[in-house]
C-alpha cells in the first residue's frame, strides 16, 4: 500500500491560516503562476476557501463573484471574509484580499461576494418515461 504524505499543489495553494476574527493569511503559489501573477482561478478558489473555513459559515456555496482590482504579487496576503447578512437559509459574504505594497500600506487587490445556502428538502416531480 502506498501512503501519500505530500499535499496536492492545489491544496497547498489555497491553504489559509486563521489570523483572528474574519481574517486569514495566505501566500501565493508558484505552481499556479501566470505571466504577471497567480491564475485567477486559484485566487478565486482561495477566496472561497476563506468562506468555507470561516466558523460562522452557513450552508454550501451557491454563487461567487470576484473583482480583480490588481494582480497579486509574489508573497503573503490577507483575506478578510465577513458575513454581511445571514438569513434562515442563506448567507451573503463580502471578501477582500489585501497585500502590502512597496510603500508598506495594505492595498486591496481583490474584492468578492459569496452566497452560501442551506439546501432544504423541496417538492420535486419526475417526468414519466415515454411509452
Amino acid at each position: 500500500m502506498v501512503e501519500l504524505t505530500a499535499a496536492h499543489p492545489f491544496d497547498e495553494a489555497i491553504t489559509l491560516t486563521a489570523l483572528g476574527a474574519d481574517r486569514f493569511g495566505g501566500h501565493t503559489s508558484q505552481a499556479y503562476w501566470n505571466m504577471v501573477g497567480p491564475f485567477g482561478g486559484i485566487t478565486a478558489a482561495t477566496v472561497l476557501q476563506a468562506v468555507m473555513q470561516h466558523p460562522s459559515r452557513l450552508g454550501e456555496p451557491v454563487a461567487l463573484t470576484v473583482n480583480y482590482a490588481s494582480a497579486l504579487v509574489d508573497g503573503p496576503f490577507t483575506v478578510t471574509a465577513r458575513a454581511a447578512r445571514t438569513n434562515r437559509s442563506t448567507q451573503h459574504w463580502v471578501v477582500e484580499v489585501l497585500q502590502t505594497s512597496a510603500s508598506g500600506a495594505d492595498e486591496t487587490v481583490l474584492t468578492a461576494t459569496v452566497l452560501t445556502a442551506v439546501r432544504r428538502p423541496a417538492w420535486s416531480v419526475s417526468d414519466m418515461p415515454m411509452p
